[in-house]
């Protein structure tokens, strides 16, 4: 039976379907070259910048992007059957037009000239990785996926989890066109993204891949990039989507597990507090997080040991609220800061005295 397809992402995602062996997928719509940061604004219309693009298709790209195209009533996710998204092009900048407008800042979007336009002088470009375009990208993120579940689609995502490649898939001796440390942090990027959505949706709902298919083609159709991958990468991407499509017609299948729950965000009025006490040879150490004074279970906390005001032991960053740590030696005070690090990577934190235990009793 054919499966209806909309893709959100990219190259990545299309090319899986330019195989032979995709006859048993319709394509209904392919949204690409856009942020979902974007679609936390309304609508831009600028028809005079979208002629200037020669390609029918990056011209169609950029109109996606400016109108919300996915918004319309005109969409189709309610015949899709999957809906497969992946996060490459959230490798671009955004602009934030003076009239209030997100974009984003792709290479086909400089191709229509619009930046030097001057009905839209004083825009503002938001870099890849501030926190800025965080925080926009989660919004666009989250009205998406309302606007899927709205719709009874949710269960119908897929995630591409992909990650730029730092090599080639065969021995080169072409030098490889991304600096190492581009590539570390637009990974780092996505890691980050691909956790957000971590909250969204369930575990089974992602697509891995090991380290070794995700390494890039220097005789790929579209050229060498990192996110050109090896021939390898898109048979086994099909097989997966083929798989968890196949499972959407089991009606008997085991029930999926759910997302884990969203850590508050600090800017909410998260709060902190620590206690610790010190028993025998150790120091135990125990962090709440609340918010509108209901304590809050997921999230990551840290706990850091200091003696006599310099930091001496760590307890790094997981879901647990406890610490321990052995008692130093020798020592004129103690103290345990604990650390809450939320969705967008802000902090709180919270510090307090080693209590003795007889002094708790």
């Amino acid at each position: 039976m054919t499966k209806n397809l909309i893709i959100y992402g990219s190259c990545v995602s299309r090319d899986i379907f330019n195989l032979e062996e995709t006859s048993d997928f319709s394509l209904l719509e392919y949204y690409a070259r856009s942020s979902m940061a974007s679609l936390c604004s309304a609508a831009y219309i600028n028809e005079e910048a979208l002629a200037r693009i020669p390609s029918a298709f990056r011209r169609r790209m950029v109109a996606y992007d400016f109108s919300k195209a996915m918004f319309s009533e005109n969409n189709q996710f309610n015949n899709s059957d999957i809906i497969l998204i992946d996060l490459i092009d959230e490798r671009f900048d955004l602009v934030a037009l003076p009239s209030g407008q997100i974009i984003t800042l792709s290479n086909e979007l400089t191709e229509s000239g619009l930046l030097e336009d001057p009905s839209i002088a004083g825009f503002r470009i938001i870099p890849q990785g501030s926190m800025e375009r965080r925080k926009l990208w989660l919004q666009g993120m989250q009205r998406l996926f309302a606007f899927l579940r709205d719709r009874n689609k949710l269960d119908s995502v897929l995630i591409n989890k992909v990650f730029w490649s730092s090599k080639f898939d065969k021995d080169s001796e072409t030098n490889f066109p991304v600096a190492p440390a581009l590539i570390d942090k637009a990974n780092a990027e996505l890691s980050w993204m691909y956790d957000v959505l971590s909250h969204e949706l369930a575990e089974h709902q992602f697509i891995s891949f090991s380290p070794s298919l995700l390494t890039a083609d220097e005789k790929h159709r579209w050229g060498i990039s990192p996110f050109h991958y090896s021939e390898g990468y898109y048979a086994e991407a099909l097989l997966q989507i083929r798989k968890k499509a196949e499972s959407l017609d089991e009606t008997d299948a085991e029930a999926p597990s759910t997302p884990c729950p969203y850590p508050p965000l600090v800017s909410s009025g998260a709060r902190l507090t620590v206690a610790a006490f010190k028993a025998d040879q150790e120091i135990f150490a125990h962090c709440s997080l609340a918010t509108g004074g209901n304590i809050q279970n997921s999230g990551n906390v840290a706990f850091y040991l200091v003696v006599d005001g310099a930091r001496r032991d760590v307890r790094w960053y997981s879901t647990s609220r406890d610490a321990r740590f052995p008692v130093p030696t020798s020592y004129e005070t103690l103290e345990v800061i604990a650390f809450y690090k939320d969705t967008l990577e802000e902090q709180l934190s919270a510090k307090c005295n080693v209590e003795e235990m007889e002094n708790l009793l």
